[in-house]
């Protein structure tokens, strides 16, 4: 730092400041919240004074508001420079600079939850940069990552995928780490929920692979990156891969996290890991780190440096997560819930959730036909996700003749969102089709529409919806002439009683108590 600050003493042309500036960039890029590159920022404001220099003005407040960006108590400080920002880029027709100011206030709007003035912002920044004959590539790729990610986050926009990939390359290429794993982390967000598969492994493959790259980045630039490689593997239910990187994060962040910026990931990831181990059928392990994430938000501290928007999304996720742990446990009672199926109800319409979880909560809340339709009419990503499970719901409660259960099976099989959904979603909705087969008495139907899982159900990390699968798959099995069938259901319930899934064992009892009544009544 000390040759920064002798490199600012002997700056004395605006040429040489320019210089300066792309050489801090990069420093200050990879290396938030610090002290000494704040002083050095400081030291080389006051030598652009100097040298009378408003364009290295401009750019230097950007450096700094980079720096200082996520301390709630230097906000109205930073706005103050928001507004010199524009005010000499306006001067002395600096279109780049009004492009970073209106950046900035996009991000400074969205923190604080005030949704139209952020987009309003981003459109003027992006405005401004492409008034711009010849932009610099810095001012170019900086707004454009931003549009990407506002883009992608409020309307699932796919088009952000082509513009992250080049923001990432430039990146990349010019040394600005931190900016190149944000891009390839919603990125990997992107290609996880979109279904793109190829990509998403050659891009984790990509990051993993470049060792000598992960190896130079502080602790909290690693927790980065394996905090969106397990929550993009999350999104496609590979959960013991997810396990593993949200692990990664736990023991990078857990002796840091107080004083990162990323301290809020620290968090995130103990929340995704609850669902993790829940999905995963570890309920007692999910259920004590629910308890350690209950405390952590009410502790506050974890929570300062997320933006509102941030941190009722993650709220919200864990809400799900919560629902979801408490109606597998054995003493489960919807009417406890109310409160917290409440929240997650108002939520729905304003934050992501994820699908399975959601379908979870869909199917076990005790939800009215009304509130199923209100939520159906949100249309966001997340509901048309899961739009067969609403309409099966809603179609079910006035379905009582058989030619309506046949239409419930076919609003089943008939998915908005097939394209992009995920193995697990796809047998999900397979299992709800075969328990209405079964309910028809239509046991031949049940074999032929669920044995394309047989061979794969270890692709199914979701436990209880494996065990379930497998019950069924024998319940068909056995009405198609596998003899077999209710002893290797027998195994699926010993599974059930092992894992605690008492709900989930009552219900393969119950099926297998009927399949005995049927085969009494046929030797009758």
């Amino acid at each position: 730092m000390l040759d920064l600050a002798g490199k600012i003493e002997k700056i004395n042309t605006i040429k040489s400041m320019s210089l300066f500036i792309d050489e801090l960039r990069i420093l200050a890029s990879n290396n938030k919240s610090n002290n000494e590159i704040l002083d050095i920022i400081d030291f080389a404001i006051q030598r652009s004074r100097e040298l009378i220099d408003k364009k290295s003005l401009v750019k230097l407040f950007e450096i700094k508001i980079s720096q200082i960006e996520h301390l709630k108590e230097r906000l109205s400080e930073i706005e103050q420079i928001v507004q010199q920002m524009k005010d000499m880029s306006e001067e002395i027709g600096y279109m780049g600079g009004l492009a970073l100011a209106y950046n900035i206030e996009w991000y400074l709007e969205r923190y604080k939850g005030k949704k139209e003035k952020s987009l309003k912002a981003l459109e003027n920044s992006m405005n401004y940069v492409n008034q711009y004959l010849n932009p610099e590539e810095y001012e170019y790729n900086v707004c454009c990552y931003s549009f990407a990610a506002e883009n992608w986050f409020s309307s699932r926009d796919l088009v952000s995928s082509s513009i992250l990939e080049k923001c990432s390359n430039y990146f990349y290429n010019n040394n600005f780490y931190r900016s190149y794993i944000q891009s390839l982390s919603i990125l990997l967000v992107i290609y996880q929920q979109t279904q793109n598969k190829n990509k998403s492994m050659d891009l984790t493959r990509q990051i993993l692979e470049r060792r000598g790259f992960l190896s130079t980045l502080p602790d909290d630039l690693k927790s980065l990156v394996h905090f969106f490689i397990g929550f993009s593997q999350e999104l496609s239910f590979n959960l013991q891969i997810a396990e593993e990187h949200l692990q990664e994060v736990r023991k990078l962040l857990k002796p840091i996290y107080g004083d990162s910026i990323y301290s809020s990931y620290y968090l995130t990831a103990l929340s995704y890991l609850s669902a993790t181990f829940a999905l995963q059928g570890k309920l007692e392990l999910a259920y004590y780190q629910m308890k350690e994430v209950d405390v952590l938000i009410d502790n506050k501290l974890e929570m300062s440096y997320l933006d509102d928007f941030s941190k009722e999304q993650m709220k919200h996720i864990f809400n799900l997560t919560k629902f979801y742990i408490h109606s597998r446990l054995h003493n489960f009672d919807i009417e406890n819930l109310r409160e917290l199926i409440q929240k997650i109800q108002g939520n729905i319409s304003k934050y992501y959730s994820n699908s399975i979880l959601l379908s979870e909560f869909l199917l076990n809340a005790n939800l009215s036909k009304e509130d199923l339709i209100q939520i159906r009419n949100l249309q966001n990503p997340s509901t048309k996700r899961v739009e067969h499970i609403l309409n099966y719901l809603i179609d079910r409660v006035d379905c009582i003749e058989q030619k309506q259960i046949i239409d419930l099976i076919n609003v089943l099989k008939t998915r908005p969102a097939a394209d992009r959904m995920t193995f697990v979603e796809r047998a999900f909705a397979d299992l709800l089709a075969a328990q209405e087969y079964f309910k028809l008495e239509r046991y031949t139907e049940i074999y032929p529409l669920l044995r394309k899982y047989k061979n794969q159900l270890h692709n199914i990390e979701v436990l209880e919806l494996r065990i379930f699968m497998e019950a069924f798959i024998q319940i068909g099995a056995f009405k198609n002439g596998d003899p077999m069938g209710p002893a290797l259901q027998y195994l699926a319930i010993k599974k059930c009683k092992y894992q605690g899934f008492s709900r989930l064992e009552n219900k393969l009892l119950n099926y297998l108590e009927l399949q005995k009544r049927e085969v009494l009544k046929w030797l009758d």
